[in-house]
This record gives C-alpha cells, structure tokens and sequence, in this order.
C-alpha cells in the first residue's frame, strides 16, 4: 500500500512470525514492494534472518515464504482502461467496497468481461516480475462477494492458483463480543461482532463453491473482526476457544509507524488502519508471541501445505 506497509510485512518476516503475504498490484509501492521481496526470498534462503531461531522452535518447513495476490477493486485505481464507470467514483478510482457489494451482490453480466480483465491483469503484474502468486485473496475480502463468483473460478483455473482464502471465522462471540465486556465496549463491540457475522455469513457461501474448485483452503481463519488490532490477547483468546485443527491463517495488517505519513488521500489510498499497524507489528515481533505458541503446541507452516500449523498472513 505505501513504503511504511511494505517495510512493516518485511520486518514482519525477518524479525516476526510472518509466513505468507500478498501483493496489490495497483498500490503505489507494488513495484518496490516486489525488489524487497526477491531479497528477503534470499534472506530466507541463507538462513540470515533474526527470526530464524524462534521459526525453528516453531518448527517451520524450509519452504520459500508464500506470496499470492491481494485481488482488489475498492481502493486505488484500476489497471485496465475498460473498466465500468458504474463501479468507480468521479475521480476514476475504485468505487468503495460498499458500493461494490450492492452492484456485484448479484451476478451482473454486463460486468463479468471487466471484471475477468482488471483481476487478470492483477494477476499478471505479479507473472510479469517473473513470480507466481501461491494463493489469493481480497482486498476488504471481496473474494466473498456472491457476484464475483464466476470471475474468481475463472481466474483460478486461467492461472492454475491452487489456494484461496476461505475467512470463515468461528469464536465469535469470545474473541469480539465479550471482548472487554463493559458499558463503554458493548456498543462497538456489538457492531463489530454484527459486521463478523455478515462476512461469516458470505465465507460460507465461498466455501460451499470452493469445495467443488479443487483448490486448497486454510480450514479455520482468525482476523475478520480484529483488522489493524490483533493483539497478544486476541490471538490466545482465539487459540483457547478450541473448535479448530489443521492449517490455521491468522490476517494481520503490520507496518511501521510511518504509515500515516504515507497515505494519499487523493489517489484513493488513504489507510484507515494507519495509526494500529505499528502495534501488530510490535506484537508479531514478540517474544510473547512464541512463547504463546509454544505453549499451545502450535508450529508454523505454509497456506499450500496441510498440517497442524498456523500461518500468519499480512495484508
């Protein structure tokens, strides 16, 4: 999204947790973005990482870091000149996830052409650099949008990309509801859990589909309700509510403190996570945070790979 983003998903590796991150190929640091990405693939590699000793604790494969492709249509502008007008604003840029979810709720036809082309050529800035995306995801989950259904098989089966995210969360209730449990918590905390619930709702819809795409899927997610806020806390809370196995995918959104200097308003990319992304860098960089996992038996691993792991996905 902008250098401070960039810079906090790559100490996010090298000092923390990360395992997996996705690019927007529309994002103004996208090109830099994938310079720094070659050269951490070769941090990784040579073992010169300051993480390396907490990842071999945590019993990580040595299978290169996994990066896919952030899909997007709500922020920035478009990379193909045939976009609808409908689905942008007046100054050319992507419209707003709201306004995407009430023109894509439905299967629309006459956007089905534009839509295939702008996520293809998302897709393709990724294969022009010479890399190809390991997985996908949506910017503001736009992969759960019923409308996009078809381009998304279509975009899967043209690029043969064999893991997608399914953001079906279970815990709810503990983890965003009774979070903090007060007079001054429970009106947020009840619309949070509320907006949960709705992207709970459409995950499941995603999910009946993708088990019919012959694709892989993390089977349990944490991050839908908790976006620039994933805390130390949120994280056992999660882990201690049980009902998960396999392949966790913990989302974050890591970045330096500097985001907030960086965003730009003007070209549809102001972040309104800027000002709680250093916090879960500091927390994805904590000794707290192996030794949390440490303690619950849990390993890292990679989205691609089934097992019982945890992969912790920036965004």
């Amino acid at each position: 999204m902008n250098g401070a983003v960039t810079a906090g998903i790559l100490r996010g590796f090298t000092h923390g947790l990360l395992t997996s991150t996705s690019l927007l190929a529309n994002a103004p640091d996208a090109q830099a973005a994938i310079r720094e990405w070659r050269l951490l693939q070769g941090q990784h590699a040579a073992g010169r990482l300051a993480s390396m000793d907490a990842r071999r604790h945590l019993s990580e494969p040595h299978d290169a870091f996994e990066l896919g492709i952030h899909l997007n249509l709500t922020q920035g502008r478009p990379l193909t000149r045939e976009y609808p007008a409908q689905l942008l604003d007046a100054t050319g840029c992507f419209c707003g996830v709201g306004r995407v979810f009430r023109h894509l709720r439905r299967a629309r036809p006459a956007f089905e052409l534009a839509l295939r082309g702008e996520l293809a050529a998302q897709v393709e800035f990724l294969l022009d650099h010479g890399m190809r995306p390991t997985h996908l995801n949506g910017h503001q989950y736009i992969e759960m949008l019923p409308g996009l259904r078809s381009a998304l098989r279509w975009l899967i089966g043209r690029y043969s990309i064999n893991t997608v995210r399914v953001a079906r969360e279970a815990g709810l209730v503990r983890t965003t509801l009774l979070e903090g449990f007060g007079a001054k918590s429970w009106g947020p905390n009840a619309k949070n859990w509320s907006l949960a619930q709705v992207k709970r709702y459409y995950a499941g819809r995603l999910l009946r589909d993708v088990r019919d795409w012959n694709v892989a899927f993390p089977g349990a997610f944490f991050g839908t309700s908790h976006a620039g806020r994933v805390s130390l806390q949120h994280v056992r809370q999660y882990l201690d509510c049980g009902g998960h196995c396999g392949l966790l995918e913990i989302g974050v959104h890591p970045a330096l403190g500097l985001s907030a200097l960086q965003t730009d308003a003007e070209d549809g990319w102001a972040d309104p996570l800027a000002a709680q992304r250093p916090k879960e860098l500091e927390m994805l960089t904590s000794s707290d945070l192996v030794n949390l996992l440490l303690s619950r038996g849990v390993t890292l691993g990679r989205l691609a790979v089934p097992s019982t792991t945890v992969v912790a996905k920036s965004a």
